[in-house]
């Protein structure tokens, strides 16, 4: 789920709302987080089914947007746009992919948003263990089984169908507030309601469960995020971690699979809420099968769990010549001519071409102050590519509100942390190496211009986003 920078802007202060604990009852942290060592091992907690429905998923949406409007229209505006171009129950059911765990079962629902909040309050990255998923269930859920809205049936369903969206809506925040370097405001924001982020930091998700750090070995290594004990004043700086090779990719085969890899013309919202083109990367498969590609690299997709999550990336096409008809989810075909105007070739860094000389920035940003209103939002990210293979990465964003109609004007401003290290091109694939060793792999590609099509390296699309050279 991509949430634009307005949204960001405004869900910060937002997530998770705090009606998820008065609509739980308000339960009283089990002693496992209240402490810190866990009581003995509790009796497994029962199955807790409901049944879901398309009307009872689309009032869950409505009674939020209804609950936030009273606080935030602005916001209310964009969690409803967002939720009328997104399934928020599909997505949810991606986050259970390769878990024991149960989009239909109330308890797996609420294990599923306990350990994401753990995850967000923590920046972790490491995939639970099943043990630790079980667990958790246990200190949670056994709780809460025989008391409402748990304990019945009908409110149940609506309870679940809650705790789905403002999951959904948690780890976009999340996920967004880090694309765009604002994590530490993000989680400055949370909410306290339920178990507050300053309890989620200071236990250790484990085997057991949730443990108090210190009171056992955890099953995970500690999130990056948490501090290193400080060393003595006479300790010698520690070394720079060593690289870590990547991860082998999971899906190489997806490769085999294209026909080419494509970009187009779509609009999209610019500074000030004004309508802009963007252009989107498109990898068109020899099956006849189209994909909006997001972030990763192709070989690290899996392809059948990204169609479930997100359906409305993938599409037909079909070529007569240099035309390519382009249907997507609604059903409705697009005609394109190759290079004129609004489809086009994108080309992957050269065979041995490991590194570059370039910089390329990208604007974005929202607001309302294009349509009359008093928003503006703006957000910069820059990336640094040098022959030497190393790289640096900056941005900023700042929003303004006029107080037009309120007569109260405010404005803020705040810089992306800096992040560098080493980086390395291989046809599509990005691969971008911390300080701490750690890699990560983007979608890579350049630009198109000229007909036939060449390469245009002003123009790079890294990951899903298309950055420009700013010279």
């Amino acid at each position: 789920m991509i949430l634009n920078a307005r949204l960001v802007a405004v869900l910060l202060p937002l997530l998770p709302a705090a009606a998820l604990a008065q609509d739980a009852g308000g339960p009283p942290l089990p002693a496992q987080i209240r402490g810190n060592a866990p009581d003995a091992p509790s009796a497994e907690a029962p199955a807790l089914p409901f049944a879901t429905s398309a009307a009872l998923r689309a009032e869950t949406v409505a009674r939020h947007v209804r609950e936030l409007r009273a606080t935030n229209p602005i916001a209310a505006a964009e969690v409803a746009r967002e939720m009328a171009r997104h399934d928020y129950d599909a997505i949810f059911q991606g986050f259970l992919d390769g878990t024991e765990l149960r989009a239909g079962d109330a308890g797996d629902v609420l294990t599923a948003f306990i350990v994401l909040q753990w995850m967000v309050a923590n920046d972790a990255t490491v995939e639970p263990s099943a043990a630790a998923l079980r667990a958790v269930r246990r200190q949670m859920v056994v709780p809460l089984a025989d008391k409402p809205p748990m304990s019945q049936e009908a409110s149940r369903a609506a309870f679940a169908e809650q705790v789905k969206l403002r999951a959904v809506l948690h780890h976009a925040g999340w996920q967004a507030a880090k694309r765009l370097g604002m994590l530490p405001s993000f989680l400055a924001g949370l909410s306290k309601d339920f178990i507050p982020p300053a309890k989620l930091r200071a236990v250790v998700l484990t085997d057991e469960g949730l443990v108090g750090k210190g009171d056992r070995r955890p099953a995970w290594e500690a999130p990056a995020t948490a501090a290193a004990p400080h060393a003595a004043p006479s300790a010698a700086p520690p070394a720079p971690a060593a690289p870590e090779p990547p991860a082998e990719p999971r899906h190489a085969e997806n490769w085999a699979g294209i026909e080419g890899v494509y970009f187009r013309a779509a609009t999209g919202v610019g500074v000030g809420g004004m309508v802009v083109i963007e252009y989107e990367p498109l990898i068109l498969f020899r099956d006849g099968t189209s994909y909006e590609i997001a972030d990763a690299a192709l070989e690290d997709v899996d392809l059948a769990a990204e169609r479930a999550a997100h359906p409305r990336r993938f599409g037909r096409w079909t070529r007569t010549g240099d035309a390519y008809r382009l249907t997507g989810q609604d059903g409705k075909p697009q005609e394109h001519k190759l290079q004129d105007g609004s489809f086009f070739r994108a080309f992957p860094a050269e065979d041995g071409e490991r590194t570059i000389a370039r910089a390329y920035r990208r604007l974005s940003g929202g607001g309302t102050s294009a349509m009359g209103g008093d928003v503006t939002v703006a957000v910069s990210n820059r990336y640094d590519f040098r022959q030497d293979g190393t790289y640096g990465r900056g941005g900023s964003v700042g929003a303004t509100n006029s107080g037009a109609s309120t007569g109260v004007g405010s404005a803020i401003g705040r810089r992306r942390a800096p992040e560098g290290g080493r980086y390395v091109l291989d046809r599509h694939t990005l691969t971008l190496t911390g300080p701490d060793g750690r890699s990560r792999r983007l979608f890579f590609a350049f630009g198109s211009q000229g007909d036939p099509a060449r390469p245009d390296r002003e123009m790079a699309f890294i990951g899903g986003s298309v950055f420009s050279n700013p010279d």
